[in-house]
């Protein structure tokens, strides 16, 4: 088994907690406000409460924040947990702060360093090596994100980090858009293991010491 620095989606489950805690304050004050201001409804202050927070909750913005930090979540937990089938040698970092932006899984194993980038998208993902498409719409911002992540990670360890773009569910068809791997989460370390090595210890250790401070 792989060995793990860090929580998988440790970042987002922070932000759902300040969701949820934002949400509870919110039907909190209200049912207080209720009770005080109409004492005589008090029997109705908590379902008052409780329907202000579902109204809340359906408003589009934070419907639309909430969904995408759950499925983000959700898609990092389960690719961690399949990152830990590694063998012993490599080693996975979560949530690894690069500076306005935290790459969601580092590993460094024989064949080198690899940004590991999870996507959690309904529908067809195809890939094709002129461009990447979700659902029929091209989607080429997700690859310069990848991209961009391990330049940055990259510039950081003074080694060469190869990204890789990881897609929960079976409707992932092409397989690269040009240098970029694209992958299903049941593929991933299969992947990885039949890579030949090419990181010394010492770039490897190097390496681990700087993601480790770096983990969030």
């Amino acid at each position: 088994m792989a060995r793990s620095v860090g929580k998988a989606g440790g970042t987002l489950s922070k932000k759902l907690l300040r969701i949820a805690g934002v949400l509870l304050g919110f039907g909190l004050v209200v049912w207080l406000l209720f009770k005080l201001l109409v004492p005589w409804l008090s029997a109705l202050a908590l379902p008052v409460a409780l329907l202000l927070v579902v109204r809340l909750l359906q408003e589009k913005e934070v419907e639309r924040t909430l969904v995408a930090h759950v499925k983000g979540y959700v898609g990092e937990a389960q690719v961690g947990r399949v990152l830990a089938e590694l063998p012993s040698t490599w080693q996975v970092f979560h949530d690894v702060d690069l500076g306005g932006e935290n790459a969601d899984h580092v590993v460094v194993g024989p064949p080198g360093v690899f940004n590991v980038e999870v996507k959690n998208h309904r529908g067809p993902v195809l890939a094709r090596p002129d461009g990447l498409w979700i659902r029929g719409k091209r989607r080429d911002e997700i690859v310069r994100q990848a991209w961009r992540q391990a330049h940055k990670l990259g510039e950081l360890l003074g080694l060469e980090v190869q990204p890789l773009l990881v897609f929960l569910g079976e409707e992932v068809a092409g397989g690269q858009v040009g240098r970029l791997p694209v992958l299903r989460t049941e593929d991933l370390v299969t992947y990885l293991k039949t890579l030949p090595p090419r990181l010394t210890f010492a770039e490897a250790r190097r390496a681990a010491e700087v993601l480790r401070e770096r983990v969030r």
